[in-house]
């Protein structure tokens, strides 16, 4: 699980010593902004496709054991969007594979797919609204806080260790006027990715999730900066 740099707990007792930028690191393939044609989006002949993690089909996959309902707002889930599946648009993951369907929402914020939240909730057994055949139960939500701040994706990118920028990479480069993106490794096998620019320093997971944003040394959250491999220099 990643989280906001403002809470992450996975880089609790790190040295905050870390050098504010990227040093030296081994170079696989760059791609510069001199071969990039500007006509309204960036164009590039080898850009890797943005490839999203599969939806849940409950017509494929069988529905875990349902949470027990609580009204401690602490039990962690995922903001996804179903839309076109089943009838379903906005549904909650939890981390054990439940999807849930929001019938009566907290006051607040609205839903926003990309987002972690952490929820406290009572079940609705005669929910009048529409049938959504994917969703393994229908909740009202009393209590929401937010952990994760929206990806902008509309769901999780699959983890890959890119050599070049990929498609969401690329985008993300052309919003920030990235200068270099240097990939590390992360926990459970994963990867991070370090964008400079003169705004200052983002940090994204491989699921496109953001860690760390401007006004924080975002290489502070790389546990071996060592084993950066710049995929981009601009």
């Amino acid at each position: 699980m990643v989280v906001p740099y403002e809470s992450d707990p996975s880089v609790a007792g790190q040295a905050s010593s870390a050098p504010a930028s990227a040093p030296e690191k081994p170079v696989e393939e760059l791609i510069s902004f001199n071969e990039l044609e500007l006509s309204g989006l960036f164009e590039l002949t080898e850009i890797s496709p943005t490839v999203y993690e599969p939806y849940v089909l409950r017509s494929e996959t069988d529905a875990p054991p349902l949470p027990p309902a609580s009204n401690v707002c602490h039990i962690p889930v995922e903001v996804r969007n179903y839309d076109g599946i089943d009838g379903c648009g906005i549904l909650l993951e939890t981390d054990a594979g439940n999807l849930l369907l929001v019938g009566v929402s907290s006051r607040g914020e609205p839903l926003e797919a990309g987002t972690r939240i952490s929820i406290s909730f009572e079940y609705m057994k005669d929910y009048q609204g529409a049938d959504c055949g994917n969703a393994d139960a229908v909740v009202r939500i009393t209590c929401k806080r937010l952990l994760r701040v929206s990806s902008s994706l509309s769901r999780p990118v699959l983890c890959e260790a890119y050599g070049a920028p990929a498609e969401w990479l690329v985008n993300m480069t052309r919003d920030y006027f990235t200068t270099y993106i240097t990939r590390f490794p992360w926990e459970e096998g994963r990867y991070v990715y370090l964008m400079g620019s003169l705004s200052g320093q983002y940090l994204y997971d491989c699921r496109g999730y953001l860690i760390c944003k401007p006004r924080k040394s975002c290489l502070s959250f790389v546990e071996d900066f060592s084993q950066g491999v710049t995929i981009y220099e601009g």
